[in-house]
């Protein structure tokens, strides 16, 4: 009995020590992993292919060459402003560096001064990879750029969710190495106006974001989604509350109840689409070799981090509906027709696989689906017979001149049919 006691105050006293190790979590954290019921959409989408950027894929060994490239474009980087030295940027990152920790889901098992390298290196390489891309202005050895698959491969891997350092160790260190330039007439850009260039390609995207803004970005996965979200956000109280939730047809099936699809005019957000007499508006949506994987860390990072602010969850809402809307070629052609789709995929059946299987795992809101009122117009509008039966005689009868011709003459016979036939019956 003594020794079955003496058991469990050992394992007792060993599970303390283990909840005693562990510490708090920080409501900083933003930096997740993925969830395994979301990595089953596309393992290979969240995982970097080239390089390593933070702590959470830092040991891999298949990206450890591009530690070497880090190192020349940290020289690269501090040749930019030599008044500035090696230290004033290390003093930085070393006096936040319990902040940047916070910032991760899990406890990083790095000594301070391993974290700080890593941080400086990865930093420094982003900036500097952005400037390149910026300014154009790559040198003709350079390990990374004028091989344009390895530039996409870079862009892609530091806008994946598990490949983040904090937003504002990246602009901590912007401001440190050029706070007399930004601004100015012909320098440097300001470290917003840098990213909106580059990752999203839009300058105009600025506007969404000012000085007071620029502390609430978390990383670059957030300033992406950000850009993609509509200026004017819904308020929580307008909420359209729908318990009977029920998707629209897909495309195909839409098309053929006489809705037609064109381009949104206003392609500031990605997720204004709007319906309204007979005509879905759906801003342009560019399928390139790394959008799934863009897409899917999005919509990651939305359900991990902003799951439960129904009116800011738009990006997950997004992707349902685009793949309850895209399930065939057929639905993926009548898109790209309308220049909707920019597929550089290959063909459509990659493009229709996509959409098929980006939702895998994916959890959303019914009760504040984004676009609850957008699906009850068009269920209604499909629902309407006669809209059907008007676009059945257009897509049949008058999809073309000849087959105009054919009715009207058909037409014209039945009437001179009845005609002869009532003058037949009065001649009686």
């Amino acid at each position: 009995m003594e020794y079955e006691k003496e058991k469990i105050n050992e394992l007792s006293s060993s599970i303390k020590k283990k909840v005693e190790k562990l510490g708090s979590l920080s409501p900083k954290c933003c930096i997740y992993r993925i969830p395994p019921n979301l990595r089953k959409a596309n393992k290979s989408a969240f995982a970097p292919c080239l390089i390593s950027i933070g702590p959470l894929h830092n040991t891999k060994k298949k990206l450890q060459p591009m530690q070497e490239h880090k190192l020349r474009y940290l020289h690269k980087f501090l040749k930019r402003n030599e008044k500035k030295k090696l230290l004033d940027y290390l003093t930085f990152i070393r006096e936040l560096e319990k902040e940047v920790r916070e910032y991760y889901v899990e406890k990083i098992e790095l000594s301070s001064k391993e974290f700080n390298e890593m941080v400086l290196l990865d930093a420094c390489f982003l900036i500097e990879f952005l400037l390149i891309w910026f300014f154009d202005e790559a040198d003709e050895p350079d390990c990374i750029f004028k091989k344009p698959s390895l530039e996409v491969a870079i862009m892609r891997d530091i806008l994946l969710l598990e490949n983040q350092l904090p937003f504002f160790i990246l602009e901590g260190l912007y401001r440190i190495a050029f706070d007399d330039d930004v601004d100015s007439e012909t320098l440097m850009p300001s470290f917003i106006d840098l990213c909106c260039q580059v990752l999203v390609g839009k300058k105009e995207m600025m506007k969404k974001f000012n000085d007071d803004d620029d502390s609430q970005i978390l990383h670059l996965v957030d300033f992406v989604r950000t850009c993609y979200l509509p200026t004017i956000l819904r308020d929580p109280n307008e909420i359209v509350v729908n318990d009977n939730l029920k998707f629209p047809p897909g495309v195909e099936m839409l098309h053929d109840a006489g809705i037609k699809f064109e381009v949104s005019k206003e392609e500031e957000s990605l997720l204004n689409i709007e319906f309204s007499n007979g005509v879905l508006r759906i801003p342009r949506l560019e399928m390139e070799d790394h959008t799934e994987s863009l897409l899917l860390n999005l919509s990651a990072f939305e359900q991990c981090h902003y799951h439960f602010d129904s009116y800011l969850d738009n990006l997950v809402d997004y992707v349902v509906l685009m793949d309850i809307l895209i399930t065939t070629t057929k639905d993926v052609n009548i898109l790209m027709n309308g220049g909707i789709v920019m597929n550089s995929l290959g063909n459509t059946e990659d493009l229709a696989e996509v959409f098929n299987t980006i939702c895998r795992g994916t959890t959303y809101q019914a009760r504040g689906f984004y676009y609850s009122r957008l699906c009850k117009q068009l269920n209604a509008y499909y629902e309407t017979p006669w809209h059907r039966w008007r676009a059945t005689l257009k897509h049949d009868y008058f999809s073309n001149p000849w087959t105009i011709i054919s009715v009207v003459v058909a037409v014209v016979l039945l009437i001179l049919t009845v005609i002869q036939t009532i003058c037949t019956v009065i001649s009686m």
